[in-house]
């Protein structure tokens, strides 16, 4: 995978248990579709002032609202919690990166497409739905677009 899933298990191999950070958004659907689908940044939900002094002990730069190491590689910390949402532990490179459960992922880009009217949103959970479809926990999906409001967003993947 790309430079921007070392630089974050680095990230993540510096930091222990609950401080760890968690990848969310465009690079998250990017990881769990090997590529298929690309991201131009790298969202992370952490504790802003640990992830803030990591990222500058490490050599980041923060430019707007992201953190740059190399021009290509800009890192955002969109929140501080995943409460509420499963999160996974997944190896890359034989380190450990915390990532939103494929579901929760899924919510995310349905909630993007109905709100923000993101046609590539709605493609991204269909593509998610389609390539794990047999590996989702359809109860939980179902309970967390509940909450959401997303029913009607069910018939767009086909569930």
């Amino acid at each position: 995978m790309s430079s921007k899933f070392r630089i974050l298990a680095e990230i993540s191999e510096k930091l222990s248990g609950n401080k760890k950070p968690i990848l969310v958004g465009g690079s998250a659907v990017e990881f769990y579709t090997r590529g298929t689908c690309k991201s131009i940044d790298i969202d992370l939900l952490g504790d802003r002032e640990t992830l803030v002094k990591l990222l500058e002990d490490m050599g980041f730069s923060k430019m707007g609202r992201h953190w740059f190491y190399t021009k290509d590689i800009g890192i955002e910390i969109v929140g501080s919690s995943a409460e509420g949402r499963r999160v996974n532990e997944v190896l890359h490179e034989g380190k450990v990166i915390r990532i939103i459960s494929i579901e929760d992922l899924i919510v995310d880009r349905l909630n993007a497409c109905k709100h923000w009217k993101s046609q590539y949103d709605c493609e991204q959970a269909q593509v998610l739905f389609g390539a794990y479809r047999d590996k989702l926990d359809l109860d939980y999906l179902k309970t967390r677009m509940k909450e959401e409001d997303l029913e009607m967003e069910l018939i767009r993947i086909n569930l």
